[in-house]
């Protein structure tokens, strides 16, 4: 038996070096990925395989880690690319299944390093559950009641507590909330409950395709709507809080399969297109390479389930739908209340793109409009990080806003 195993290793080893070798890993083409050895048009990039910490060193060689407990027990780490006198103070909320290295995935040309470079104070949040703040004072990643979470918890209680530990850090400086997809529906949360402190502690919002009313949704994710009880029933049978808990332990299979099947990459971005936006003219082959295309990383169930609770409603930004009873027992009536964004004071720039499949819209108060709502164009809801014309469209346009701001 012991024979046989170490035959079947040594056979192996050929194919598993090739997932960690410095051999090429990225390309200019998805027919390049088929052939990459040797090849003048693929190279090889350290960066996608770097954690975000490395990353931060190796482009602006000044990084700071903080970590704080939120009111409900969660630990999060923050990453702080710091800068002496700043023009300003930004902190970055990431989108569903990502972490903070989505605004570090361009290296030298991605929005965090940018922003640094350009002399703001960046410091980038890592959603609960997520590989870099998976812990909590008394519960464990394994433990279904860890995951029992979702948009209301991490606006409540992440953003607080990050705001205020940056406040400290920073001298009681106001904070610009940059927050892309999730991370700008956890910024109206946060600042619809707690009008006074957001009004108090943030300078503005920038709000990146932030998902609430799902009437103009033309995404394929739209027909999962229907599966609702079905996904809460496998959940809550199986005990399994977060799809992606186990995706470490596929991250070296995947990349192996991806080099015997270089059309999987291919098929990655169609997957994209299905559920982001249809923008062939936008989609580099550099982000969808050996590593980036298994990309991913854990969340909660019951924050996919709520938004696709959104989904089925017409015009209703409201809180979990756990039925009838439990919602009379949770809040007092049979239907969940609405997030009263109406009530958001903090000046507030929405940013949304006509190929956007999973574009919403939103109803701020007047006080909350001052800065109006981009309407771009070509680009799809991821994009605005991999994009081949993201600068051109979104980035240099976005810089002039914060310096002007």
């Amino acid at each position: 038996m012991l024979l046989k195993y170490l035959i079947l290793l040594s056979a192996l080893q050929p194919i598993l070096r090739c997932s960690t070798s410095n051999r090429n890993n990225v390309c200019t083409t998805f027919r390049d990925y088929y052939n990459p050895d040797g090849n003048k048009n693929c190279y090889y990039d350290p960066d996608t395989t770097l954690e975000i910490p490395a990353i931060i060193q190796k482009y602006a060689n000044a990084l700071e880690i903080h970590k704080v407990i939120t009111n409900d027990g969660y630990i999060l780490t923050l990453f702080r690319i710091p800068r002496t006198n700043p023009k300003g103070v930004i902190l970055l909320h990431h989108s569903i299944a990502t972490h903070s290295q989505i605004y570090l995935w361009q290296g030298n040309q991605s929005l965090a390093i940018t922003l640094w470079r350009n002399g703001f104070d960046v410091w980038l949040a890592n959603q609960r559950g997520t590989s870099y703040s998976d812990k909590h004072v008394t519960l464990s990643i394994h433990d279904f009641r860890y995951w029992n979470f979702y948009i209301q918890e991490m606006g409540l209680y992440d953003v607080s507590a990050e705001i205020k530990l940056i406040r400290e850090k920073t001298n009681g400086r106001k904070v610009i909330f940059f927050g892309h997809s999730l991370g700008s529906a956890i910024g109206l949360v946060y600042s619809s409950l707690k009008v006074e402190e957001a009004k108090n502690y943030l300078k503005s919002m920038i709000l990146l395709a932030p998902p609430c009313y799902f009437e103009h949704v033309t995404s394929v994710i739209i027909l999962f709507k229907h599966f609702v009880p079905v996904l809460e029933a496998f959940t809550n049978t199986l005990r399994m809080g977060s799809p992606l808990i186990i995706l470490p332990f596929l991250l070296p299979i995947s990349r192996v399969i991806l080099r015997l099947f270089p059309a999987v990459l291919f098929v990655v971005s169609v997957f994209t297109w299905a559920f982001c936006g249809y923008t062939p003219a936008e989609t580099d082959p550099t982000f969808f390479n050996y590593d980036a295309a298994i990309y991913g990383n854990n969340f909660s169930w019951k924050t996919i389930i709520h938004f696709l609770q959104l989904a089925t409603l017409n015009h209703r930004f409201q809180m979990y739908d756990y039925g009838k009873e439990r919602n009379m027992k949770i809040y007092g009536e049979e239907i969940p209340p609405l997030y009263p964004i109406g009530k958001i004071s903090v000046p507030t720039l929405i940013v949304s793109s006509d190929n956007d499949s999973l574009i919403t819209q939103q109803e701020l108060s007047s006080e909350a409009k001052v800065h109006g709502h981009w309407k771009l164009s070509r680009l799809n809801h991821l994009d605005y990080h991999i994009g081949l014309h993201r600068k051109e469209i979104f980035m240099n346009d976005l810089l002039t806003f914060l310096n002007n701001l």
